[in-house]
């Protein structure tokens, strides 16, 4: 809240949302939808009706958590592969979970949903609970990484990453 809370939201908005920020997203986003492409004609290979069979919506979906993740964090999650590891797997439930749970959330008070301790609230959080738990060790490895010289500054590290490298916020309100 207050000043503090307005000039990190105003350095937020020059790092991130400026037009200048943009190409350096392009990459991130680029081999993401490349993978989409490749996985997308593979699957219309093995239909044998050179046509996508499979569920569309799931993969635009992952597509699109695939995506989020790598422009955030400058690190791929593997949702786009035949076989998701099962801490992704969560990841796509729980962000899934989240937007099934939002919606009922809309027409009744949050306090009252929390304080009646209703399935719809304690499904909310434990899906929230996940999602920042996987932010948490994306942003861990990015720091990691960073620190660690494993990644230099010219490769694209995503949002987060260059916001730990630009130094000019505290690693906890990056969190945030």
């Amino acid at each position: 809240t207050g000043e503090a809370w307005r000039s990190e939201r105003l350095l937020l908005n020059k790092e991130v949302l400026a037009p200048e920020a943009v190409p350096g997203f392009v990459p991130l986003l680029s081999a993401v939808g490349e993978d989409f492409v490749r996985r997308a004609r593979a699957q219309a290979r093995q239909s044998g009706h050179q046509c996508w069979t499979a569920d569309f919506s799931q993969e635009l979906f992952r597509f699109a958590l695939e995506s989020v993740c790598h422009v955030l964090y400058g690190q791929r999650l593997g949702l786009l592969q035949d076989f998701v590891e099962p801490e992704a797997q969560r990841f796509i439930e729980a962000v899934s979970r989240m937007f099934h749970t939002t919606a009922p959330m809309l027409h009744l008070p949050p306090a009252l949903l929390r304080r009646l301790n209703t399935r719809t609230w304690r499904q909310h959080v434990q899906a929230w609970d996940v999602i920042f738990c996987q932010a948490d060790k994306c942003i861990q490895n990015v720091y990691r990484e960073l620190r660690l010289r494993h990644r230099s500054a010219q490769e694209h590290v995503g949002i987060l990453g260059n916001l730990i490298l630009r130094a000019r916020l505290p690693l906890d309100d990056i969190r945030a």
